[in-house]
């Protein structure tokens, strides 16, 4: 197995929206970025694998004024111009694009965040597996950001972290539960279904 060492300003874990924006925000700014991605593709949940389209504030233009602008409303314009089908792949080779073309900017896809090197209460480096090369990349930084969507880097680092529901009384939250829990948001299956002109046979799973 190989292993390979780097060092940039920059190094966002997660490609996912949020990951994407902040990567090509600090490579245009003039940074050498690194952004590790743990799937085959950008765009997190917005991606073909997950296919939740970016909603944002708006709510799907239901609060026009809400709407997000910079990088993101950028690819959103760019995926209307050249994806007027609203296929999924085609978005995902526009947000691929988008990365690509930066020059500051170095994605490391199929690479899952493993470990992190501390220096005090500063991160030094990570360490990410990219499975499709076998090999091991260490990326040194000044800066990290965890966009992973679910906190993988934190935990690596010995930072305090929570899971579940905060108690009303935290925040002040008028909908939050009067007691703090474990609870968090469950999954989501996404289904896809077109009329065929005539009934079409089914046959339900065994645990159905």
């Amino acid at each position: 197995m190989k292993k390979l060492s780097h060092k940039f300003d920059f190094c966002v874990v997660g490609g996912g929206m949020a990951g994407l924006c902040a990567a090509i925000a600090a490579a245009r700014k003039g940074s050498r970025v690194a952004l590790v991605q743990d799937r085959p593709v950008f765009g997190g949940n917005a991606s073909s694998e997950i296919r939740m389209h970016v909603c944002g504030a708006d709510r799907s233009n239901q609060i026009p004024n809400m709407r997000e602008t910079g990088i993101l409303e950028e690819v959103r314009l760019e995926n209307l111009r050249r994806n007027p089908q609203r296929s999924f792949s085609i978005w995902d080779a526009i947000l691929y694009e988008k990365v690509m073309v930066e020059p500051n900017l170095k994605a490391f896809l199929n690479c899952s965040c493993l470990d992190a090197e501390m220096d005090g209460d500063r991160i030094r480096s990570i360490t990410g597996w990219q499975l499709t090369t076998e090999t091991y990349h260490k990326i040194e930084a000044e800066v990290f950001a965890d966009c992973s969507g679910d906190g993988i880097l934190a935990p690596l680092t010995g930072a305090e972290f929570r899971i579940g529901r905060e108690a009303r009384s935290e925040y002040g939250e008028s909908f939050a539960p009067e007691k703090a829990d474990q609870k968090t948001m469950g999954m989501t299956c996404l289904f896809e279904a077109r009329d065929t002109g005539e009934p079409q046979p089914f046959e339900p799973p065994s645990w159905a």
